[in-house]
């Protein structure tokens, strides 16, 4: 990827392809943004408009990814605002287009990204179900019980079926993309996904509103286990049908 090999400069043509990543976004956001609340805010989001913000970096560069990020959250702010404006959202979303950027910059090739891409999702897996032990919401007496209910065997078997899709896909297609690697675009959008959704939008939930991080961040977690491959799948196409042309 020629962009992130060499030096980075803010051209006129860099210009023109950070804004129509902004518009992209901006576009995503409008026509698919189901917003989850919890505790009575709107706490937990779910559309596309990362994977425009998460190209700009792969494609621009790390800096102008967080710029794109940036910018594009600040203009969705002025064209449709759903709430109040906190830096903080502006931050991550400055960091979801600078991550990528800097793992497909700096990474090493070298990398087994699919045992990495497997530790990930275990301790990920291992987060989510602690969460909800330490909410005293999962228990083991006898069975296994969700707030004070016996669970269903349909979502733990739903549950181990989707942490192995989440691990067997990056693996088969990476074995068929010969220049680009799906296992290291899912490590690229799983480290952008854990350190901006995970964490940092849940902090600054609980910061702006109070909200409980204990509320928010299972929801979270889950949410992650279905978008992460999906934004790999989709941001891998992507690449993949545009490779050369930039």
């Amino acid at each position: 990827m020629s962009s992130n090999t060499e030096p980075q400069k803010f051209t006129s043509l860099t210009i023109v392809r950070a804004g129509l990543f902004i518009s992209m976004s901006l576009v995503l956001k409008v026509i698919f943004n189901i917003i989850i609340p919890l505790a009575g805010v709107p706490a937990l989001r779910i559309n596309f408009a990362s994977i425009p913000l998460m190209l700009s970096g792969i494609i621009l560069g790390p800096l102008p990814g967080f710029l794109t990020g940036a910018a594009a959250d600040i203009i969705n702010f002025i064209v449709k605002p759903d709430g109040p404006f906190f830096p903080g959202f502006t931050l991550t979303s400055g960091l979801i287009g600078f991550l990528p950027g800097i793992v497909f910059k700096y990474s090493k090739r070298d990398i087994n990204y699919n045992l990495v891409n497997t530790i990930f999702i275990s301790l990920l897996s291992v987060g989510f179900v602690s969460v909800f032990i330490a909410n005293g919401l999962l228990t083991f007496d006898n069975g296994i019980f969700y707030d004070g209910k016996p669970l269903n065997p349909v979502y733990i078997v739903g549950f181990f079926l989707l942490v192995a899709i989440y691990l067997i896909i990056p693996i088969k297609v990476s074995s068929s993309a010969k220049d680009l690697r799906m296992n290291k675009i899912v490590f690229s959008i799983s480290v952008t996904q854990l350190i901006t959704s995970i964490i940092l939008n849940t902090y600054f939930l609980y910061v702006l509103y109070g909200i409980g991080i204990m509320i928010t961040l299972p929801a979270r977690i889950l949410t992650n286990f279905f978008m992460i491959p999906l934004y790999s799948i989709v941001i891998s196409a992507i690449l993949n049908a545009i490779k050369g042309r930039y």
